[in-house]
């Protein structure tokens, strides 16, 4: 049996952490608590899901490692004019240049 992925290991901390919402006492804040951690474990299913069909469709993720992050959150994010962008060759959708590769496919610019 395969070990688990680190994304499978987040998605049990949070139906773990979903289960300890019972013992929040106030009512408001219980039902906000669960609904922020089932809103986490759809995305995180999601995410799992768009992996397995970049795979199955032999596409590479669309991560960039970098040694730093590609922008820094001190940095006032640009202006998103048009003139800053490119088009993806693949699927025709706008590339941020600052960013360096396609958020729709994950093209390299």
């Amino acid at each position: 049996m395969a070990e688990p992925s680190e994304m499978e290991n987040f998605q049990r901390w949070l139906q773990t952490q979903l289960s300890m919402t019972s013992s929040i006492e106030d009512p408001a804040d219980r039902e906000r608590r669960r609904l922020q951690i089932e809103s986490a474990i759809r995305e995180a299913i999601a995410f799992r899901e768009s992996l397995k069909i970049l795979e199955e469709l032999q596409v590479s993720p669309p991560f960039v490692n970098s040694e730093k992050s590609v922008r820094s959150i001190s940095e006032p994010s640009s202006n998103n004019s048009k003139a800053d962008n490119t088009i993806c060759p693949i699927c025709d959708s706008d590339i941020e240049q600052d960013l360096g590769f396609c958020t729709v496919c994950g093209e390299m610019s």
